[in-house]
């Protein structure tokens, strides 16, 4: 089930707590592991937080992200050492959460830099697909990459199923050439060892990032299932 993440709300489980502000989701966790290509705090480690934060309507980044980042967290008292950083475009009344049996994703989808793998193309404009996996089990070190691996896939398909084109070659996109994808390891649940598309797991996080994607292009952007 995939919906609106609005401004002020707020979402709980076991492992973490997401609110959802003017400007940005944070995300409050409890005994997790991260692996995410974030540019703050990026790669697997044990972490107390993840934020996306939004510029819409900003121009003060200056493309340091990371100081950026660094100094929104200050501002309201959280120690940056262990949140994962995330940075996007989209305006934060277009945040989406999505829940499937085994995970909740929370994606902020901007299109506007859409791609292919083989455009070869330098940075161009802004367009961002954020995605946020945090998975009810414990996944070992294997199960998360291959977690990674399958939403990013997921990501994938649902953008053909859209039929969204790279704003370069005109093929359909893969992707953005900025994405950011986190998955979060609930390490007092149960272990699992494979997260891959043919697991109840990957499955299951396969349909959360599917759902809320499509909801974000259908909602915000005008597409329509191509299938």
């Amino acid at each position: 089930m995939a919906e609106t993440f609005k401004i002020g709300e707020k979402f709980k489980e076991s492992n973490f707590e997401a609110e959802m502000t003017a400007d940005s989701l944070y995300i409050k966790l409890r005994n997790s592991r991260v692996v995410s290509n974030a540019s703050m705090n990026g790669g697997l480690m044990n972490a107390t937080g993840i934020i996306n934060y939004s510029l819409y309507g900003k121009s003060d980044c200056k493309n340091k992200p990371v100081e950026y980042l660094r100094n929104v967290l200050l501002s309201r008292g959280i120690d940056y050492s262990s949140v994962i950083g995330l940075l996007t475009a989209v305006r934060p009344d277009r945040f989406v959460i999505s829940r499937s049996s085994m995970a909740t994703s929370f994606i902020s989808a901007g299109v506007d830099n859409a791609a292919t793998p083989i455009d070869g193309l330098n940075y161009s404009g802004k367009g961002t697909i954020n995605v946020i996996v945090l998975a009810n089990v414990k996944l070992t070190d294997a199960a998360i990459m291959d977690a990674f691996k399958t939403s990013v896939e997921a990501k994938s398909y649902s953008l053909w199923t859209r039929k969204v084109k790279s704003k370069f070659s005109g093929k359909i996109a893969t992707g953005t050439i900025t994405d950011v994808t986190a998955i979060v390891s609930d390490e007092t649940g149960e272990e699992f060892k494979y997260a891959g598309t043919g697991t109840d797991l990957g499955s299951s996080i396969s349909k959360s990032i599917y759902d809320g994607l499509t909801y974000a292009l259908d909602n915000f952007y005008g597409y329509k299932s191509e299938d």
